[in-house]
């Protein structure tokens, strides 16, 4: 019995003190995008999905960006391609078409900054992405056009 109450006190502990916060507590990742280490916040949150600012990265892709106060959603667009997020939404839109997302983009109240899915983002744009477990970074391989 004390055994069991031990287990529930640490068990509750830790999901109050543990995850109270949508960022886990790694240290912030590298972005690096054809090998150019990107100046940019990134977060790894508690699900293990990387999460950057939605602006910088839209801008270092070339997209085009449009903000929607009212329905905290954005939406980039680039030759063709139209991606649609909406704050804490499993329902991304790309070229129209709804995509169940992994992780909810989410709007920082403190900071006013929307973040969002990096793989998410870089693979419908076409770009490879890989994680490196030693260094916490990622790497995402994409051609620009001239």
């Amino acid at each position: 019995m004390k055994t069991l109450r031990l287990f529930l006190c640490i068990t509750v502990l830790s999901m109050v003190f543990g995850v109270t916060s949508t960022f886990a507590s790694r240290e912030h990742p590298g972005i690096y995008i054809n090998n150019d280490k990107l100046d940019i916040y990134a977060n790894v949150s508690s699900l293990g999905t990387t999460l950057v600012p939605m602006r910088p990265i839209f801008e270092k892709y070339g997209m085009s960006i449009e903000w929607d106060n009212v329905t905290k959603a954005v939406t980039a667009t680039k030759e063709g391609t139209v991606i649609k997020l909406t704050h804490n939404s499993h329902d991304g839109v790309i070229n129209g078409e709804k995509v169940a997302l992994t992780q909810v983009p989410t709007l920082e109240p403190s900071n006013n900054i929307f973040y969002v899915n990096l793989r998410f983002v870089s693979e419908a744009l076409g770009a490879a992405v890989q994680w490196n477990k030693t260094n916490d970074d990622a790497s995402i391989y994409i051609s620009f056009p001239e």
